[in-house]
């Protein structure tokens, strides 16, 4: 007998068996790298949306006072934007970066920049514009379509309506331009 114990009435006594210890059994090895998988997925998740939340651009129009100056550093390399020039409204549609897709209207034209367009980069002065439409969304998960008629092309710009900044967008370019009666 393995380590038994007489006791003085002469009864046998066996001890405990002592845990095992560092041997874990498969399906608690399975389960807790599950747990740790799930947790880094979820706080990645969560890191991803703070970053979002910290760097994307906004669902809104910004106003000459709230656009970030990251946002006008990107509209000065890709969006020709000149030095001394005021920038009134800026939209991007891109989701992660402005560089994704943004419009904005200034002080001497309107820009849009699309990467994927043809070409990527539209600019539009305002003594150029010939026509202006104007279709509002006012609902939250479309934008607003300004329709800019020139003499070679017409250029769609969506403008989100959120804080009805998308009539002030149009505003901004329709106080501008001299339509033909």
């Amino acid at each position: 007998m393995r380590g038994d114990i007489s006791n003085p009435d002469g009864s046998i006594e066996v001890p405990p068996e002592k845990p095992r210890v560092g041997k874990i059994a498969w399906w608690v090895k399975v389960l807790l790298a599950f747990g740790c998988l799930l947790a880094m997925v979820c706080g990645g998740g969560f890191l991803f949306l703070i970053y979002l939340g910290v760097m994307a651009p906004a669902t809104f129009v910004y106003p000459s006072a709230q656009i970030p100056q990251r946002f006008l550093t990107a509209a000065e390399e890709v969006g020709d934007l000149q030095p001394g020039e005021e920038v009134e409204f800026f939209y991007s549609s891109g989701l992660i970066d402005v560089r994704e897709g943004f419009t904005y209207v200034s002080d001497r034209k309107v820009v849009i920049y699309v990467p994927d367009g043809e070409p990527p980069l539209v600019t539009t002065a305002y003594p150029d514009i010939q026509g202006l439409e104007f279709e509002r969304d006012e609902s939250f998960l479309g934008d607003s379509m300004i329709t800019v008629e020139t003499e070679e092309s017409y250029i769609v710009i969506p403008v989100s309506s959120e804080m009805d900044r998308d009539v002030e967008f149009y505003e901004a370019i329709r106080s501008r331009v001299r339509l033909a009666p």
